[in-house]
């Protein structure tokens, strides 16, 4: 956000490059974006509390790599997995319009958490989606976050979701894919992929990262680190040809 501003021709930002850890260091307030996540499961779908404008007024990511020079473009990104768990009960006991408003209402809450914390949506899969951070901290912090809105929250009638989330950083490459037809952003990078087949090893509200996750929460946010517990120090992830990798988990 700081280097997009800088290219509109503002000054003295240097602050937002630290996201909100730096932003609350430098004692300026927090109660719009802190109460804007804590507000968007209470009020579900019927209500927006990052508003629209605000949600506008904020370049995503990928606009702001486009603006800066051409992509593709490789960037060290945490990358947050979100995933419905049990969709499928979900789809054999309702119908099918009240398991899309409740989907809503997760992909709602999703966003305005991605956008509150400094990240950005890449894209909605089936019942899940793909954030991506430039701060591993704002990362695991706007995993928290969705997963306390969650715990919060009411579904209109329909069992109350949980999620499954899995937390990567590595680097990324950044780049258009589709056709002049329908173009989408693409992310690709070994913690993606790492980052999806982690998805499924976590229980239902379980939050599940690698080693690298948490050694650059030692640096970024020390405090943070106390929320994982170790699980596995060389896991073979599945249908990766050979990668292991150290998993910690927040249960």
């Amino acid at each position: 956000m700081a280097r997009w501003l800088i290219t509109q021709g503002f000054h003295r930002v240097s602050v937002l490059e630290g996201g909100l850890g730096a932003w609350r260091e430098a004692g300026l307030p927090t109660d719009t974006i802190e109460g804007a996540v804590s507000g968007a499961a209470a009020e579900g779908a019927s209500g927006v509390t990052v508003g629209e404008a605000q949600a506008s007024f904020l370049p995503s990511l990928a606009d702001r790599y486009l603006r800066g020079g051409s992509l593709p473009t490789r960037r060290r990104l945490a990358t947050l997995f979100v995933d419905i768990a049990g969709s499928t009960r979900l789809l054999a006991h309702h119908p099918p319009e009240a398991v899309l408003a409740v989907l809503q209402q997760f992909m709602r809450l999703v966003t305005e958490v991605a956008i509150a914390y400094c990240g950005d949506v890449k894209d909605f899969e089936g019942d899940g989606a793909l954030l991506y951070f430039e701060s591993t901290a704002e990362a695991t912090r706007a995993a928290l976050a969705i997963r306390a809105a969650l715990a919060r929250g009411t579904c209109d009638g329909v069992t109350c979701v949980s999620a499954r989330m899995s937390l990567t950083v590595g680097d990324v490459v950044v780049g258009v894919i589709g056709s002049t037809m329908r173009q989408a952003i693409g992310l690709v990078g070994p913690s993606v992929h790492v980052g999806a087949r982690l998805l499924k090893q976590v229980h239902p509200g379980g939050i599940i990262a690698t080693g690298e996750v948490v050694e650059a929460l030692r640096i970024e946010a020390p405090d943070l680190v106390a929320e994982f517990q170790l699980l596995d120090s060389a896991f073979e992830v599945p249908a990766s040809d050979g990668i292991t990798v150290t998993t910690y988990a927040i249960s």
